[in-house]
């Protein structure tokens, strides 16, 4: 069983933290189902401090409906309906499978100087990787591949390649919780460590199960110092 060799600390959430990846857009993917739901996430997250949030729902095969414009309709609807909220940005999160490639044939929907969230399956990566980011980086986009720690198939080397092609790294801040499991968390803890993330995002989906992961939060003071740094790079992005 992986331990932390470290004396950990109830931990929150960044303070005016500006979350880059959730799934909060509601009825579009494996997140928040209703609006009603949605607009008692945003009520919640403002009141504990969430300052920006960035609405990433999947953009993939599976899900034919989600292009951008309709995603922008949902946006523009649920900012009109919740009246108490964290600022809202719409961006989206691209799943690196067989029809992404035409996806750059038109714009995107990004973060800020084109930052692109991206991710690709747990346990195996798409055929020809390299050249999908590398296409991306050459269309004019910044990479930002989403929660790496969970990639099943990644080893450290690959981490490193990516971050010399200056492609970024998004963090899951509850991946260090052990909620995707021990592998992802020992990845999470050693990258983190390593100094080799970004960014940090939640990747809410749920409100309970958010809570739930936010009670059981516990960080070293190293850990911490590094998570403020990733959430004054979230913010940097949006200044």
């Amino acid at each position: 069983m992986f331990i932390f060799k470290q004396k950990t600390l109830k931990a929150q959430l960044p303070k005016n933290m500006t979350d880059i990846h959730s799934h909060l857009l509601p009825g579009v993917d494996d997140g928040i189902r209703t609006m009603e739901d949605s607009v008692a996430a945003l009520e919640y997250l403002h009141e504990i401090g969430v300052k920006r949030i960035c609405l990433t729902p999947h953009i993939m095969e599976d899900l034919p409906n989600n292009t951008p414009e309709n995603l922008q309709a949902r946006f523009q609807e649920l900012k009109a309906t919740a009246s108490v909220r964290p600022e809202l940005n719409l961006a989206a999160e691209y799943m690196l499978d067989a029809a992404f490639k035409e996806k750059l044939n038109d714009e995107l929907l990004t973060m800020p100087e084109k930052h692109v969230l991206v991710e690709t399956s747990a346990s195996t990566p798409p055929p020809g990787l390299a050249d999908i980011l590398y296409d991306l980086a050459l269309s004019g986009y910044i990479p930002v591949i989403a929660h790496p720690e969970r990639y099943n198939y990644m080893q450290p080397k690959e981490y490193g390649k990516m971050k010399e092609k200056e492609y970024k790294l998004q963090l899951n801040l509850f991946s260090l919780t052990g909620y995707y499991g021990l592998m992802p968390q020992k990845k999470a803890v050693d990258l983190l460590k390593n100094g080799l993330y970004d960014f940090v995002g939640t990747d809410i989906h749920q409100l309970k199960v958010f809570q739930r992961a936010l009670e059981n939060l516990s960080l070293s003071s190293s850990q911490m110092q590094e998570i403020e740094r990733l959430s004054s790079n979230n913010e940097a992005l949006f200044a």
